[in-house]
């Protein structure tokens, strides 16, 4: 008896659901240090890096680690870092499947219940809380690797170059403060502040992997942040008090 494309689908469906299912069942009781051994010799294609959007903001989905049937992991959006850990299995269309946690030691703790495409390798599903009641946020990543460019944003010879006071001096306080803050995105560093939080997010090149870029500045980078942050506070008392 031959199968409609419809009913095809439909059985795909129940397949992933109970796949998830199982998943998330095994999940719960998953510790840090379990292992299950697997012969799965394409499963290491899942180890990367992932970026997108996690609502308003950039998110990078980091797959550290898989062994036997467990996955461990990070994620960084918005300065926060958080470790995940779960279970992993294959679906019968070749994609897979993931259920990891958050420790649950932290309010904004959750779990991201995703599939990983064997073709493109785009990292899709959600992200739900374990304790605050609020919305799932949906996930739409791609695998990208992280790669330190000077040449990119709208300042890059704040990266290329030791900057002068010419270079600077007539500049908008919001023009300096993108400049020094393309340093710091260069790098991959997830901001703190709001405001750039925001204007990165729709940037195509930045990607978040790091709380803390400050080492891995080169020495032009660290001067000229400098540099920009007096003009930057001197340009704000300038125009506070002559309303330019």
């Amino acid at each position: 008896m031959s199968l409609s494309r419809n009913h095809l689908f439909c059985l795909s469906l129940v397949v992933f659901s109970l796949a998830i299912l199982q998943l998330k069942c095994g999940a719960q009781n998953v510790p840090d240090n379990f292992d299950v051994q697997s012969k799965d010799e394409d499963s290491p294609m899942m180890i990367g890096t992932y970026v997108g959007m996690f609502g308003p903001h950039k998110i990078t989905v980091s797959i550290e680690k898989v062994v036997g049937k467990t996955v461990m992991g990070y994620s960084i959006v918005t300065a926060n870092e958080r470790a995940f850990s779960g279970s992993w299995q294959r679906l019968p269309e070749g994609d897979f499947a993931i259920v990891a946690k958050e420790p649950s030691d932290h309010k904004e703790d959750g779990v991201f219940t995703l599939t990983i495409d064997f073709e493109t390798r785009a990292l899709k599903g959600y992200w739900e809380s374990l304790k605050k009641p609020v919305e799932k946020v949906t996930l739409d990543l791609i695998a990208k690797k992280f790669k330190y460019d000077p040449k990119v944003g709208q300042y890059p010879q704040a990266s290329k170059k030791l900057l002068k006071a010419a270079d600077v001096e007539n500049l908008l306080p919001n023009e300096l403060q993108i400049m020094r803050n393309e340093i710091y995105a260069r790098h991959g560093y997830s901001f703190i502040n709001e405001e750039m939080q925001k204007h990165f997010a729709n940037v195509d090149w930045y990607m978040p992997i790091a709380l803390d870029v400050k080492t891995s500045l080169t020495q032009i980078e660290s001067k000229n942040a400098e540099l920009i942050k007096r003009y930057e506070k001197y340009e704000a008392q300038y125009y506070d008090r002559f309303g330019r």
